[in-house]
């Protein structure tokens, strides 16, 4: 599991190098309160799955496994995507899972603060 920090891209006044991040299957996770460009670089469209881990009032939305627990972002074929992801999304430790289906190579993504 690789835990991506966000690149500082709101402190650099002459702009900043981002990380291009590689998709993987199910292994990622990305900061709450951050935001992702994402790039579909395949030929057909992919979901990009991120788990949802908070509780509201002692409620918690679900598991991500079953789909309630998830915010799913569905990309088309050679697109890029702007998703901010809500600070309250995260888990206890401020971490969103990411799941990729298919071939999760094809997703491109940075994450940079906002």
């Amino acid at each position: 599991m690789t835990d991506y920090a966000a690149d500082q891209a709101d402190t650099a006044t002459n702009g900043i190098a981002a990380t291009q991040r590689t998709g993987t299957a199910s292994a990622d996770t990305v900061g709450a309160g951050t935001m992702l460009l994402i790039q579909n670089t395949g030929a057909g469209s992919h979901n990009f799955d991120l788990g949802v881990n908070y509780s509201y009032d002692g409620l918690n939305p679900g598991s991500v496994a079953t789909g309630p627990g998830k915010r799913r972002i569905t990309i088309g074929a050679g697109l890029f995507q702007w998703v901010r992801i809500r600070a309250d999304a995260g888990d206890a430790n401020g971490r969103c899972s990411v799941t990729i289906d298919g071939t999760a190579s094809e997703i491109k993504y940075f994450v940079l603060n906002s």
